[in-house]
């Protein structure tokens, strides 16, 4: 087998923590043994006959999820919803029956509807140890020999984490002594634990960009950092809530006109001499389904996507006035326009907006206000008009919120968007109030040495970072593969001083060339990025001086190749017309790539920098309707695909000459 530099180093990089495990090539936790999604397994067919790999066995009613196998000394580890239990599982690696089955409590059923049949963690097998992460934080130490459980965490109520939109989704990393994780809090983005006891070690806190970090050594208590102004729309660390009272233009809970039919208003809506005497009045918060609003309005039939309010206002003299701010309450997005012109935008896509336009992405907070500097200039003296549009994020979203103000800018207002509880319930999960801005993405941590100095890498919700294994102290930054939504999934790649990371909504993906200074310190610099490289969750792999991966997002893509060294795109299959690899995820062995698309074809491909080269397919049988996000795992002769509650075993071992 044909290793580059890159991959070979990753495998070097990453010694092997775990405790060697029964089978040469187990697959003991998430993306492999050295979690580089590479196997080291050799003999294995590099063409599949017509209709694909064999099937050797499968096994249903395992229950519903995403959480990709760990195999280990003849058994499979994984989780899954079933009803309305949470369950750790283990089977047997030669039929697939089960051996046992350990609950761990109620599903977590808050957040967003997308991944809600279960976790994407894959359990870390150590020894006779198995450490999983439920959706809803609870972090779990268990017997491999009859899943009795060790001793259990949960990431927010020991750990003050914040519960991601989407839950937690990581796989543990175990490193020696350390159990690694990413509760995602201010002051605990990231945490190491015994492994032996779940007993906390360091935490740390990964602040704004430009200021120092936070961490500490338990049992100390860590002072959050202070946290910049930052633009309108952009993230900041301030609470902003109701704010203390001030000259005010318009004031929060005032009364707006509204329109809540289900269409867009007839002529220029926005504009003053525009008559609303038709349309409904109320006093603010309006909106409905989170039990706060002062003035509910209709969401028939079935909500509706775009709402619509206005709101009158004298000015004797615009002069006079002082710097303003504009403070918006909205669910999901929204736009403001001041006497028919826009002034500003929030978690709207650009261009014209009809009243089918949807947000961008679910508003992080519900509670909090966004906001702007505004300029008085713009007012006239006399009769003003302030209107605004609010777009949900789905045509079925459960709830809406509004309230806008209008005043004096003070000292203690900061630009930029709330960092407020979303407001969600989660039932008896969680062990918080409900959706926050979470620290954390989705990715899983990595073990790296560089410098002489061990560290863990991983993507959160705001940046690629790198701390100190010893004491979780912050060494280097690199923010630009985390896309501003948060939503970082792909677990980064480590090779010879660099990492790489990528991630999906509008982003892209990063090389970074890591430095240590003769003070000591380490630097993460750019050599490269891409568009071309906007990985969603499928993950990416490295070989040859390629980095193969999906290209795209929630609007589906394509598999690409790019230029290790440069970026440059080798080849895509972009092409609709002529398009053989979808969107997916992956895993490599013996010279191939084992690819999955989201519509359940699985692919062998062989890596080839000039062109794009497949060696078989075929359709998984009995396809659910749910998307194909589980990772396929390659171990000990077999490929292994789940969808949901059934997994599929198939022979890639090459006859024995």
């Amino acid at each position: 087998m044909k290793i580059n530099m890159f991959t070979s180093t990753v495998v070097l990089a990453f010694p092997m923590t775990l405790s060697v495990a029964a089978g040469e090539f187990d697959w003991p936790q998430w993306k492999g043994p050295d979690r580089t999604g590479v196997s080291k397994e050799t003999g294995l067919l590099k063409k599949w006959p017509k209709g694909g790999a064999g099937l050797a066995w499968k096994i249903q009613s395992i229950g519903t999820g995403y959480s990709a196998p760990s195999i280990a000394k003849g058994r499979i580890y994984g989780m899954s919803n079933r009803g309305a239990e949470e369950v750790v599982w283990a089977l047997s690696e030669s039929d697939g029956k089960e051996i046992w089955a350990q609950p761990l409590g109620a599903t977590t059923t808050g957040g967003m509807r997308q991944g809600i049949e279960g976790t994407g963690c894959s359990p870390t097998v150590d020894g006779d140890r198995l450490f999983v992460l439920g959706a809803g934080g609870d972090l779990v130490c268990l017997q491999t020999s009859d899943g009795k459980v060790v001793w259990r965490r949960n990431l927010i109520k020991d750990f003050q984490g914040q519960l991601p939109i989407w839950r937690f989704n990581e796989s543990p990393l175990i490193d020696g002594d350390l159990m690694i994780c990413t509760p995602g809090g201010v002051e605990t983005t990231m945490v190491a634990l015994k492994k032996t006891t779940g007993d906390l070690v360091w935490k740390t806190g990964i602040p704004v960009a430009g200021l120092g970090p936070v961490t500490r050594t338990a049992p100390a208590n860590p002072t959050p950092a202070p946290s910049p102004p930052s633009r309108g729309g952009q993230p900041s660390t301030e609470n902003q809530k109701a704010g203390p009272k001030s000259p005010a233009l318009i004031a929060s809970g005032a009364k707006w006109r509204y329109m809540d039919k289900g269409a867009r208003p007839d002529g220029a809506w926005t504009g003053i001499e525009f008559k609303d005497d038709a349309w409904a009045e109320g006093a603010a918060q309006l909106g409905y389904g989170d039990d706060d609003e002062k003035t509910k309005i209709s969401n028939a039939p079935n909500s509706y996507p775009t709402y619509y309010f206005r709101r009158t206002f004298e000015v004797k003299d615009p002069g006079k006035l002082k710097l303003q701010v504009l403070r918006l309450l909205r669910d999901d997005g929204a736009a403001v326009y001041l006497n028919g012109k826009e002034i500003a935008r929030s978690n709207l896509p650009d261009g014209p907006l009809g009243h089918g336009t949807v947000a961008e992405s679910p508003t992080p907070s519900e509670r909090g206000y966004y906001v702007f500097d505004f300029d008085p200039s713009k007012l006239v003296a006399g009769k003003n008009v302030i209107a605004v549009e609010v777009h949900q994020s789905s045509a079925q979203s459960s709830d809406v919120s509004f309230d806008l103000e209008l005043r004096e800018k003070i000292p203690t207002d900061v630009v930029g968007a709330p960092r407020l509880d979303r407001r969600r319930r989660f039932g008896n999960r969680g062990g918080g109030r409900g959706f926050t801005r979470s620290e954390a993405g989705y990715a899983s941590a990595i073990a790296i040495d560089f410098g002489g100095q061990r560290q863990f890498v991983q993507l959160t919700a705001k940046t690629l970072i790198g701390v100190s294994a010893k004491d979780g102290k912050l060494l280097w930054r690199y923010d630009r593969p985390a896309n501003n939504r948060g939503i970082n999934c792909s677990t980064p790649i480590f090779h010879d001083g660099h990492v790489f990371a990528a991630s999906a909504y509008g982003n892209g993906g990063g090389l970074a060339r890591l430095s240590k200074s003769e003070d000591g310190k380490i630097a993460a610099e750019e050599v490269w990025f891409s568009k071309s490289m906007e990985n969603h969750h499928g993950g990416m792999l490295v070989h040859d001086g390629c980095v193969y991966g999906a290209n795209g997002g929630n609007g589906g893509g394509y598999l690409v190749c790019l230029d290790q060294k440069t970026g440059d795109v080798l080849w895509n299959e972009g092409d609709r017309e002529k398009r053989r690899a979808e969107k997916g995820s992956m895993a490599f062995a013996d010279g191939r790539i084992y690819y999955r698309t989201e519509d359940g074809d699985v692919l062998l491909i062989e890596p080839n920098r000039k062109e794009y080269i497949e060696h078989g397919r075929f359709e998984q049988p009995d396809r659910t309707r749910q998307p194909a996000w589980t990772h396929p795992v390659v171990a000990n002769g077999k490929l292994y695909i789940r969808d949901q509650d059934t997994l599929y075993s198939y022979n890639v071992k090459a006859p024995a000459k």
